[in-house]
């Protein structure tokens, strides 16, 4: 693990972000206690501050979830990203230049993404400081005030209006850096042969955010009144197209408000359009996000793994709402993700429930929403004679079928999968009144001739699993931790104690790296180590092991209690990992003298050679 083209940037980085000062700004509260600061933790239910940030060490650790890190480890579990994508968030929040390959564009041109979310940030500022003081922005206010769209949701979610002057934008954009073309980058003014034009022309906007609170996109409206009768220009709606900043496909409309919500509730409430996610919003709901105009998609579902385990689909009741809700629901079937569907009488939206029933009755209808596999069996047997019209009830039953196969041949042998599945046969039984074995005789078929094999899906970086210490090897975990606390002892461990030695694991991989930095000549302290290492997990690790060492330190000061040399501790271990390898060496044996595998030579040499190690243990 040598240190590589990214180790000046992140020594730069980690030197120039004071976590404390940063989870300021991401909204914690941090109230000081002792040397450390505490906060309420953002991926559990934390009635008590649990979540605590150590200044001189620079790294978080939350007890309950048993989760810690340094900055870049919060920010990869915060925002789901993998580490190289953090390290270049972080440095241009640091505004530190980044020279490594894949961000090497200049700053303030188009290709520059940092320029680009200043100028969507710029924008967004324009747009909604224009709604609210500008005299010609009074009919939007008033057509969002008769929506019921309150002040607060409008400062909230920084709303704007583009006035009808095809060149507004482009001419305030003339005092500051952003050129026409990085606009253009955005999608926030186009080009044509008369040359530039403001894009959301004549439109309320709805900027739409990433996890990070920083604007990306803008969705516009027409509101009626704007132009004179007849001559709107484009359609009613105009969204930004895919930019280097913002794709539809991965995005969704207020999350960036709930996220923290959504991870400690793991549900997540999805609608159609921004003033549904709004209204959701102005009632108190707080797991409630808006599609960008396309359908859920598998790249949706990857962000959405990272915050929720479940997720409820509000549709419209009509034929389209229906057509939606199975093309969407074979690939949350695929993902293995728990899909409930909430279907809307006829004519109903979610905006007009949420603003007229509140938020209690639209809650109440979300928890009621059937899982996705009854709904499609609902929708599949509605109006079918499923007795006497075999023709239409085989196709039904064919269609629920091949949805239930895909299921990941991993996740359908659980056996909670294998429950919930016989479930779902049993009830088709009982409808299409069939013989059980012939059902699941035909599923196995349909798994079978669509010659798919499915793996689990690797965790995403805001997914961190946690690691169960109580199960890790003890004389492992002091090992490490004596060389952290004291990293002059790590060559004594390394002259005596081989990777292999290690139990399978993250307290190897951890060892494995130490060896690595030390062949290259690097230095093993605690602040080296969280720079050099990359991965979330091992970060977690070090973090923990500083923590207990200082724990156990602080514990054996109160009692007056002298500590145990370093030197005298891992000779112990040394000791420990010796006779591990010793006693396997001596199973081994027994087990050839018990299986009369060696001659009468060997055997009295074997036995001779235990009876000397059995007196050496017992001091003789």
């Amino acid at each position: 693990m040598s240190t590589g083209p990214n180790w000046d940037l992140k020594r730069q980085v980690k030197d120039s972000i004071d976590i404390v000062e940063y989870f300021e700004r991401e909204g914690h509260q941090l109230r000081r206690q002792g040397a450390n600061y505490i906060c309420h933790c953002p991926w559990h239910d934390d009635q008590r501050p649990s979540l605590q940030v150590n200044p001189v060490k620079q790294t978080w650790r939350c007890w309950p979830c048993e989760i810690g890190g340094d900055i870049f480890s919060y920010v990869m579990k915060r925002e789901g990203m993998e580490f190289r994508e953090v390290l270049i968030f972080l440095a241009e929040y640091a505004n530190i230049p980044v020279t490594i390959s894949q961000s090497r564009a200049k700053p303030g041109s188009p290709q520059h993404k940092t320029t680009l979310y200043k100028a969507c940030a710029w924008a967004e500022q324009e747009f909604h400081q224009f709604l609210l003081e500008s005299e010609s922005a009074e009919i939007v206010r008033n057509y969002l005030a008769e929506r019921g769209i309150t002040d607060e949701s409008i400062e909230e979610f920084k709303l704007g209006f583009s006035p009808a002057s095809f060149t507004w934008l482009i001419d305030r954009a003339r005092q500051t850096e952003f050129s026409p073309e990085v606009l253009e980058a955005c999608n926030l003014v186009t080009r044509n042969s008369y040359g530039w034009s403001d894009r959301f022309r004549g439109r309320v906007l709805f900027p739409i955010r990433d996890t990070s609170h920083r604007p990306i996109a803008f969705g516009g409206r027409i509101v009626s009144g704007v132009f004179p009768e007849g001559q709107e220009l484009g359609g009613k709606y105009v969204n930004t197209s895919e930019t280097k900043l913002f794709s539809k496909s991965e995005t969704l409309y207020g999350l960036n408000m709930v996220r923290d919500a959504v991870t400690k509730s793991l549900s997540l409430t999805v609608v159609e359009g921004y003033t549904d996610a709004i209204a959701a919003w102005q009632v108190g709901l707080r797991n409630v996000v808006a599609c960008l105009g396309v359908a859920l998609n598998e790249r949706h579902i990857r962000v959405v793994k990272r915050f929720a385990d479940q997720i409820t689909l509000v549709l419209d009741g009509d034929a389209a709402g229906q057509k939606r809700s199975n093309e969407i629901l074979d690939l949350f079937v695929a993902q293995d993700i728990d899909l409930r569907i909430l279907t809307l009488p006829e004519g109903a939206d979610p905006f007009d429930v949420l603003m007229q029933q509140g938020g209690e009755a639209f809650q109440t209808l979300v928890d009621d929403a059937p899982d996705a596999m009854l709904h499609k069996i609902q929708s599949e047997t509605r109006g079918i004679d499923l007795v006497n019209d075999t023709h239409r009830a085989n196709q039904a039953l064919e269609r629920i079928l091949t949805t239930l196969a895909k299921t990941p041949v991993s996740v359908a042998g659980s056996a909670a999968n294998r429950l919930r599945q016989d479930q779902i046969l049993n009830r088709l039984a009982r409808q299409f009144q069939l013989d059980l074995p012939q059902i699941r005789n035909r599923l196995l078929e349909i798994r079978a001739s669509s010659r798919q094999r499915f793996t689990p899906q690797k965790q995403d970086g805001g997914q961190t699993p946690t690691i169960d210490y109580s199960k890790l090897d003890r004389k492992e975990w002091e090992l490490l931790e004596i060389i952290i606390e004291d990293s002059t002892m790590v060559d004594i461990a390394i002259e005596n104690i081989a990777p292999g030695q290690f139990s399978l694991g993250p307290l190897r991989d951890l060892y494995e790296q130490m060896v690595e930095l030390f062949h290259e000549g690097e230095e093993i302290s605690f602040e080296h180590l969280m720079l050099q290492i990359e991965d979330p997990h091992l970060k977690n690790l070090v973090v923990f092991m500083s923590e207990e060492a200082e724990q156990k330190r602080i514990s054996m000061e109160s009692q007056a209690i002298d500590s145990v040399d370093p030197a005298t501790q891992i000779a112990s271990i040394i000791q420990a990992f010796h006779n591990v390898v010793v006693e396997s060496g001596n199973r081994a044996t027994i087990s050839q003298l018990q299986q009369k595998e060696l001659d009468e030579k060997e055997e009295a040499s074997k036995l001779e050679e235990l009876f000397q190690q059995m007196k050496q243990r017992q001091g003789l």
